[in-house]
């Protein structure tokens, strides 16, 4: 679950205890902290009403946002069912559930800002930089490029195990992230150990 805290910025400790709190004294688990920032609701706000929306399974969804800036990414509010697909040029933002019978297909990276439990086709111009990520990454198939893994409970098809990296530390509620590794698809956290493997931090 995210946490949208409004009216007075806080401090990271300040939104750490707020959390602490919020987890002990409940059954909920905060995700994601959303940073409310006027400048970008207005931005937002302004690219839905001159973006062309996109088609999704044949039809024009008035959820999609098609991108921030030109160069970015398609956006989707709410959550794909069985039947529904939807593919960009671009790279792809979900906000929500890919339930099984939907399937996401992207010429760039795919972020789930939910559950994937369809089909994800990443880097489908041959990108094998391409990433899938989702809050819980739980895929009938998945694809990077022109690797493919299938989910044991698929039914038809091979049984191709999404390979799993060796965590140190229990996960928890991290973001998971599916990259091409030595020619298989590797399914590990999403976090500092991940990003060390791609950029200098």
């Amino acid at each position: 679950m995210g946490l949208l805290i409004r009216g007075r910025d806080l401090s990271d400790a300040e939104t750490d205890e707020v959390v602490r709190i919020i987890e002990k004294n409940s059954d909920l688990t905060i995700s994601c902290i959303i940073d409310e920032e006027s400048d970008l609701e207005r931005v937002f706000a302004r690219k839905m009403g001159k973006e062309e929306q996109p088609v999704i399974a044949g039809e024009v969804v008035s959820q999609a946002i098609e991108g921030i800036t030109e160069d970015t990414a398609l956006i989707y509010k709410g959550n794909l069912r069985s039947g529904q697909d939807i593919s960009s040029e671009k790279s792809i933002v979900i906000l929500g559930d890919v339930k099984p019978g939907a399937n996401v297909t992207s010429f760039g990276s795919i972020f789930i800002l939910g559950e994937l439990r369809g089909n994800a086709f990443a880097g489908a111009s041959g990108d094998r930089k391409s990433v899938i990520m989702a809050l819980e990454l739980d895929p009938i198939q998945i694809r990077i490029a022109e690797t493919i893994a299938i989910s044991p409970d698929a039914e038809k098809g091979n049984k191709i195990k999404v390979k799993r990296k060796k965590l140190l530390k229990d996960a928890g509620n991290v973001p998971e992230v599916a990259y091409i590794e030595n020619g298989h698809i590797v399914k590990t956290s999403y976090g500092t150990s991940f990003l060390r493997q791609f950029y200098k931090i």
